[in-house]
């Protein structure tokens, strides 16, 4: 349970989001993508969060968290990710069809063929690109898509979250909450959606990733295994002013079996990784992933 002093801090911060929430939605688009960096560029120095995103690129890139090229990066990932709130925040008030002057999609009857099975499906994607985009863009689809999203407080940061991410019908649930309503989803041949870079919930495990031990959560895979029901992994990136998204083919489970949630793990990672080889600046991810908790170390 809390303590006082994290639960006043959480309400301070719930109060600091509204208010931006608030300046955001009553700025033009470009405006306040035009904002975001500034503040984005303001907090890079001084933020936590934006050093445990400079050391998730420094170990993508291969190099050192001081290397010029890893501060690069991370400069505009940070940049991104405040993006990303001017997405969320705008939300209600513009449609992901209208968001980008652009917006391409590739693969999407691979998504249609897992559903179309009637057994349910995963999809599993990252915090990388446009993530707040994709999340609305596929509550438009009409698809019957559950997200387990992080749990935040105060509960009413939480809902204030759900009902800008599911402003056109993604319905979400707390990743710490009861799997009644994910198991149910999957029982009635839906799809849910899971992230594969961060643990919310302290059950994630030691898996090698770009040739390094990871902190990683696999219950996408474990699901999968669970159910029989196959993985559809889907990423997004940022093109110029367009977006692109673009969904695998369904990776499906060898058996019922540890082996078999570590081989969809391994080809989920694999697939990951060269996504992050193609453009390694568009992850947002501030959680270090290759600082394994001390419990769990080797």
């Amino acid at each position: 349970m809390p303590d006082a002093g994290s639960e006043a801090l959480a309400w301070i911060v719930y109060g600091i989001f509204r208010s931006i929430g608030a300046v955001a939605q009553a700025l033009p688009p470009r405006l306040a993508y035009d904002l975001a960096t500034r503040l984005a560029d303001l907090g890079y120095p001084l933020l936590p969060s934006a050093a445990g995103l400079r050391d998730n690129l420094a170990h993508v890139l291969g190099t050192s968290l001081e290397d010029p090229a890893a501060h690069q990066a991370a400069r505009r990932a940070f940049r991104l990710l405040w993006w990303n709130y001017v997405d969320l925040f705008q939300a209600p008030h513009r449609h992901p069809s209208l968001r980008f002057p652009s917006i391409r999609i590739e693969e999407w009857e691979h998504l249609e063929e897992a559903w179309r099975t009637g057994s349910g499906a995963i999809v599993v994607s990252a915090h990388y690109g446009p993530l707040e985009w994709g999340l609305q863009f596929l509550g438009t689809t009409g698809l019957p898509i559950l997200a387990v999203a992080e749990p935040v407080r105060p509960p009413e940061m939480f809902r204030y979250l759900c009902r800008l991410r599911g402003a056109y019908g993604l319905r979400l649930i707390p990743a710490d909450g009861t799997l009644r309503e994910v198991f149910r989803t999957l029982r009635r041949g839906g799809i849910v959606a899971l992230a594969l870079d961060r643990d919310t919930t302290g059950s994630g495990r030691v898996y090698s990733f770009l040739g390094e031990d990871a902190w990683l959560p696999d219950g996408y895979a474990e699901l999968s295994v669970r159910w029989g029901v196959p993985l559809v992994p889907v990423f997004a990136w940022r093109e110029g002013e367009g977006v692109r998204l673009r969904i695998w083919p369904p990776l499906r489970p060898s058996g019922k079996s540890g082996p078999a949630r570590e081989a969809l793990v391994a080809q989920v990672l694999e697939i990951f990784a060269g996504v992050l080889r193609e453009a390694p600046d568009q992850w947002v991810l501030t959680t270090p992933i290759w600082k394994i908790p001390s419990q769990h170390a080797k």
